[in-house]
């Protein structure tokens, strides 16, 4: 682990700048991250994919512990420098890419996913993680904590969205802690918690699933608007008299919003689209 004034000269000397827009925000606490890893309770066995590894904080004590790393840095220049610092692990292998671009077939076995996830993208990576959760035993998620309050809101709040409705449909998802801003270099504006996602068995069956990420998507795309009009933007119905023809069905108002569907009914929606 690198101190922040280690951070520091390193940047400097490689001609590095962190960035806000990527969420650049590297852990320095030793015992925050010491409690990290008990918590993570990982075995020799596993494999873990890490999303947004930066200088390693948290690569190399997962490297000791497991059979495999796969660390994803966006930053070209900094992934660059996390694989020259850590060339000598073997078991720790560096991309040098955007984890979203990630091709999951080349997962041959169950994977543990760890990440500090930046919250502008926070969206995006759990819909992409919600996509190949078969794949994965478990995810170790440090978000925000508005965040974490997202995904436990209830419909019809402020905090209630996409993001809480993937993640209540795919996951059981436990706050273990919180992390406090203090914690990180460069210190951000709130303090964050650790997230433990569990896979939950499939509520639609396989090919009824991208159709309603899809539907959740549109819906809270521009979440003022009335649901049917939502559908009609992202063309998931054909028409105005088709769309109402469907909400009509399933007993709603044609001024509903999507905000105000649960995840069972935005499931129910999705079907009856299909």
């Amino acid at each position: 682990m690198l101190t922040a004034r280690e951070l520091k000269a390193l940047l400097a000397e490689h001609g590095l700048r962190l960035s806000k827009r990527l969420g650049q925000n590297y852990l320095i606490d030793r015992n925050l991250i010491a409690r990290l890893m008990r918590a993570f309770s990982l075995a020799s066995e596993d494999r873990v994919l890490e999303i947004g590894a930066g200088l390693g904080a948290l690569t190399e004590p997962l490297a000791e512990q497991t059979a495999h790393v796969l660390a994803f840095e966006v930053d070209q220049g900094i992934g660059s420098l996390l694989a020259s610092r850590l060339a000598g692990r073997p078991n720790v292998e560096v991309a040098c890419s955007d984890f979203l671009a990630f091709d999951w077939s080349s997962i041959r076995q169950h994977v543990t996913v760890v990440g500090a996830i930046p919250y502008v993208i926070s969206s995006e990576i759990l819909a992409r993680l919600c996509e190949h959760r078969s794949q994965i035993r478990r995810a170790w998620l440090i978000v925000q904590r508005e965040v974490g309050q997202r995904l436990a809101a209830k419909p019809a709040t402020k905090a209630y969205g996409r993001l809480t409705v993937l993640g209540q449909y795919s996951w059981t998802i436990q706050p273990q802690f919180s992390l406090p801003r203090g914690a990180f270099f460069p210190q951000p504006a709130v303090d964050s918690v650790l997230l433990r996602l569990d896979p939950r068995e499939p509520g639609l069956q396989a090919a009824a699933e991208a159709p309603f990420f899809g539907v959740v998507k549109a819906v809270f795309a521009q979440r003022r608007k009335t649901l049917l009009n939502g559908l009609l933007d992202a063309e998931l119905v054909c028409d105005r008299a088709a769309g109402q023809a469907v909400l009509q069905k399933l007993g709603y108002a044609a001024a509903v919003r999507g905000e105000e569907l649960s995840p069972q009914e935005l499931q129910r929606l999705a079907s009856a689209l299909r």
